[in-house]
């Protein structure tokens, strides 16, 4: 057990002396740290402060992490000695339960081979330069393999490159839509479509969802009377209601689609997490479908590294407008992309990343019983129902009083009449499974507790 300094914030007195214990011989390179629930305990402080003593000494170079087994003592190297954060916006004491992200699982090994072997390559310096239109061929055949994954078998001159899905979608809806014209979407769904739409001037018109995802009958519904030509959709772990449509009814998608000459633009992202996901609309309907998939949510986000398997005949449209956008990734982070992808890094890290989100779905299912929960396996974040006597603004204001970031309902309704008193809880992005675990604790006794001024005594 440490001593720490009266003088300085806990968190720093702690990563302190884990600094003098390494030096002084006390602990050696190798040795496991307590967990930080139990070192929390014994000293007398929240697991927040120790959560954030271990990112201060794993910014020192002194710690390394891995994902369900534990913190781990390293030697520290020069370059490591007075880092600073990196991420100095992070708000101190605040748990970011927003952000649908992936448990971090890529080890620090992986990230400096990776960056080792391009600096070892003759030819690293052309990822300085401006790629062309359509990015360099072998960040392209990455896109190729990732892509077969979840089995769309295209060409590399097909594929589309950019910098996350997000670019994707932008560079999409720009480059096949007019101001004015009416978009199909579900009635829940990724918030950030509501400013994208905005942007371009589109007018949404909300299908119906049951507990299996969009239904067919909703969309030949605007189709047959030509509301719209475009619809967009989360087929897999859908954001929020983590729900996969099924294989029939896929089907029915892509021939009411055909059909009705609609374009599909499915945001995939999800996909790889599933268990057992029904085949890509785009294997059905090739013709008309934008499949955009990403590293975001399976490897790491910050890679910004997404790939489109768009109709024939699309793709130099689609290149031209990630050039005008500024849509196109990163060169280097392209490159390391891909090295992670040839070499099986990626695939680990999916493995890990699944195998994590697991874990944390149940420890979060532990804390969430007896409410009305959507949490389907491979998904990172639940969908839960809010007692009556809460509203989801008012749930989420008090949770943050507690230190607890969590989205209301409402961000994810895309027609203002669409009422969901339901907040979305992020269990991806936490530092450990001590702090889900802490975390849903909070916000259950959260739910259970009636806000005064919203309680009525009835007569």
């Amino acid at each position: 057990m440490p001593t720490l300094s009266p003088e300085k914030p806990r968190y720093v007195a702690i990563a302190d002396a884990i600094a003098a214990d390494l030096t002084g011989g006390k602990l050696k390179a190798g040795d496991r740290l307590p967990p930080q629930r139990e070192l929390a305990w014994k000293l007398g402080v929240t697991i927040g402060t120790v959560t954030r003593a271990y990112q201060e000494a794993s910014k020192r170079g002194l710690l390394s992490g891995e994902v369900g087994r534990g913190s781990y003592l390293r030697d520290p190297r020069p370059n490591y000695a007075a880092a600073q954060s990196i991420s100095n916006g992070v708000e101190p004491g605040l748990l970011d339960m927003q952000m649908s992200a992936p448990p971090r699982v890529t080890q620090a090994a992986d990230f400096e081979a990776g960056l080792t072997e391009i600096m070892r390559d003759p030819g690293w310096i052309e990822l300085l330069d401006y790629p062309s239109a359509q990015g360099f061929a072998l960040h392209r055949a990455a896109g190729v393999k990732w892509l077969k994954k979840s089995g769309i078998d295209i060409s590399s001159d097909q594929v589309v490159l950019s910098s996350g899905a997000q670019s994707s979608l932008i560079s999409v809806l720009s480059t096949i839509t007019t101001p004015g014209e009416r978009f199909l979407i579900e009635p829940l769904t990724y918030p950030t479509m509501q400013p994208i739409c905005r942007q371009f001037g589109l007018q949404m018109r909300t299908l119906q969802n049951d507990a299996e995802g969009v239904t067919p009958d909703s969309l030949e519904h605007y189709a047959r009377r030509g509301e719209a030509r475009i619809v967009y959709i989360v087929p897999t772990l859908q954001n929020p209601t983590t729900a996969t449509l099924s294989m029939e009814r896929r089907q029915a998608i892509a021939d009411i689609a055909r059909h009705y000459d609609l374009t599909i633009i499915e945001d995939d992202v999800f996909r790889l997490l599933a268990d057992d996901a029904p085949p890509p609309i785009q294997s059905m309907a090739p013709e008309r479908t934008y499949h955009i998939t990403s590293l975001s949510k399976t490897t790491a986000p910050g890679l910004r590294m997404a790939f489109m398997a768009p109709p024939p005949g699309a793709t130099e449209a689609l290149n031209r407008q990630q050039m005008i956008i500024g849509g196109r990734p990163n060169a280097l982070s392209a490159e390391l992309a891909r090295r992670w992808i040839e070499t099986g890094v990626a695939d680990r890290a999916l493995t890990a990343i699944r195998q994590e989100l697991g874990v944390r779905r149940d420890i979060a299912m532990q804390y969430l019983g007896g409410l009305q929960v959507r949490c389907a396996p491979g998904s990172m974040f639940a969908w839960i129902t809010l007692p009556p006597y809460w509203r989801p603004s008012d749930f989420a204001a008090a949770a943050l009083a507690i230190g607890i970031k969590v989205t209301p309902g409402s961000a994810f309704a895309m027609d203002p009449s669409v009422q969901q008193n339901a907040i979305r809880a992020c269990f991806g992005p936490a530092p450990s499974r001590e702090m889900v675990g802490d975390a849903f604790e909070r916000l259950r006794a959260l739910i259970d507790k009636c806000p005064v001024e919203d309680c009525h005594t009835m007569a």
